[in-house]
C-alpha cells in the first residue's frame, strides 16, 4: 500500500509538469464558498417536561470547494469544512481541528485529490471518500440533509453515513468500459486506525457503477481493517429508476450502524441491515421534494428502528437553495422539523 502510494506522489510532479507544457485545453479553476444554516427542532408529542424536547442546529456548516483541471488529463478537489455549528456549544467545530491528524475521525479537510485521466482509465491519489455507501455517499456533505435528535441519533441520513469517518487517503483506479459502466479499486487508510498510515491498518474497496438510460446503480464491497488486523465488510448496493419527474431508489447496507468504544474511536461495525428507499419528485428544474426511510435490523433483535422524513428543496435562484423538513422516528417517538438555506458562491473562477 504505501509503495503504491509513494508511486502515485512521484507521479504527480511529472503529471504537472506534462500537463502545464500542454495547451491549456481544458484548464480551469472554481473557487467556491458554501454557507448552510439550519435550525432543527425535536420534541415526542403529548411529553413535557421530561428531557424529550430540544434543538440543535442541523448541518449549519462552512465549506470552501476548490475544484478544476490543469489540462483534459489532471483534474483537482479540495473540499475543506471550516465550521460544523451542529449544537449551540459548537464542539463540532472544536473536533474538525482536534482530529485533524486521524482517521477514525472526519475533519477540516474531507477532499484533497488529484485525478489523472488517460482514456478509459482515471488514477486518483489522495484524500477522498471510501469507494462505498452508493448514492448516499456521492454527494457533498454540505449538500446533504440529516436531521438531529436526542443523543445525536440521525434522521434522514442513515446511521453509517453519520457515524462512519468516510474520508480516508489513498488511491483508487478506475476504468470505464464504454461510456455506460465503471469498475473501480480504492486502497486506503481505514477509519479503524488512530493515525493515517503510522496505524497500518488499511480500507479495500471495489466498486461498480453503471447508467444506463433510465436506471444507474452504484454497487461495493469494502473490506475495513480493525486493530486486531481482522477486517469487517461493508456491503452497500444503491440503485435508482428515473420516471420522468420521479427518481425511485433503494440502497441496502449489510450494517445498521458503527460501535464506538470508550474514548470515541469507532472499533467495530455492527452486523444487521439498513434498508433505505427514496422517492424524490421534480415537478420543475428549481423545485424538489424527497422521501426517504432507514429501517434497520439486526439478527438478535429483528428490526430495530425504523425512521422516515420528507424535504422539501426551493432554489429561486442557482447560487440560493431554501429547504425545510420533518421526519419521525419510531424508537424514540420524537418528531423533528427542520429550516434552512444554502449559498453556493462562485468568488474566484479562472
Amino acid at each position: 500500500m504505501k509503495k503504491l502510494l509513494l508511486l502515485f506522489a512521484a507521479m504527480l510532479p511529472c503529471c504537472l509538469a506534462l500537463s502545464q507544457e500542454a495547451e491549456g485545453n481544458g484548464a480551469y479553476a472554481d473557487f467556491h464558498l458554501i454557507p448552510r444554516a439550519e435550525f432543527n427542532g425535536f420534541f415526542t408529542p403529548g411529553q413535557t417536561g421530561d428531557g424529550s424536547s430540544g434543538y440543535n442546529f442541523g448541518n449549519t456548516s462552512f465549506y470552501t470547494l476548490v475544484e478544476g483541471a490543469f489540462s483534459e488529463h489532471v483534474s483537482f478537489t479540495f473540499s475543506n469544512h471550516w465550521l460544523a455549528v451542529t449544537h449551540p456549544d459548537f464542539e463540532g467545530t472544536a473536533d474538525l481541528y482536534r482530529y485533524t491528524l486521524y482517521s477514525n475521525a472526519n475533519n477540516w479537510n474531507d477532499i484533497a485529490k488529484f485525478d489523472f485521466t488517460f482514456g478509459n482509465w482515471t488514477f486518483t491519489v489522495g484524500k477522498d471518500c471510501l469507494a462505498t455507501g452508493g448514492f448516499e455517499y456521492d454527494d457533498y456533505d454540505v449538500d446533504v440533509d440529516y436531521m438531529l435528535i436526542a443523543e445525536d441519533k440521525p434522521l434522514i441520513a442513515s446511521n453509517l453515513w453519520y457515524n462512519l469517518p468516510c474520508y480516508q487517503w489513498g488511491a483508487k483506479i478506475g476504468y470505464t468500459f464504454g461510456e455506460h459502466t465503471t469498475l473501480a479499486a480504492q486502497m486506503a487508510t481505514s477509519p479503524f486506525g488512530e493515525r493515517p498510515f503510522a496505524s497500518g491498518l488499511f480500507a479495500y474497496s471495489a466498486q461498480l457503477c453503471g447508467n444506463y438510460g433510465p436506471f444507474s446503480n452504484m454497487w461495493s464491497a469494502t473490506a475495513l481493517q480493525r486493530p486486531d488486523k481482522g477486517f469487517d465488510w461493508l456491503i452497500a448496493l444503491s440503485q435508482q429508476v428515473e420516471l420522468e419527474d420521479f427518481t425511485i431508489g433503494f440502497n441496502w447496507y449489510n450494517l445498521s450502524d458503527v460501535d464506538w468504544d470508550e474514548e470515541d474511536s469507532p472499533c467495530a461495525l455492527l452486523p444487521g441491515n439498513t434498508f433505505r428507499p427514496t422517492v424524490a419528485y421534480a415537478p420543475s428544474d428549481d423545485l424538489e421534494f424527497k422521501l426517504v426511510s432507514n429501517l434497520y435490523t439486526m439478527p438478535e433483535f429483528g428490526l430495530t428502528d425504523v425512521n422516515v422524513g420528507l424535504t422539501v428543496h426551493y432554489n429561486p435562484w442557482e447560487i440560493l437553495q431554501v429547504h425545510s423538513g420533518a421526519a419521525w422516528d419510531m424508537t424514540t417517538g420524537m418528531f423533528s422539523v427542520m429550516a434552512g438555506v444554502k449559498m453556493d458562491l462562485t468568488v474566484l473562477s479562472l
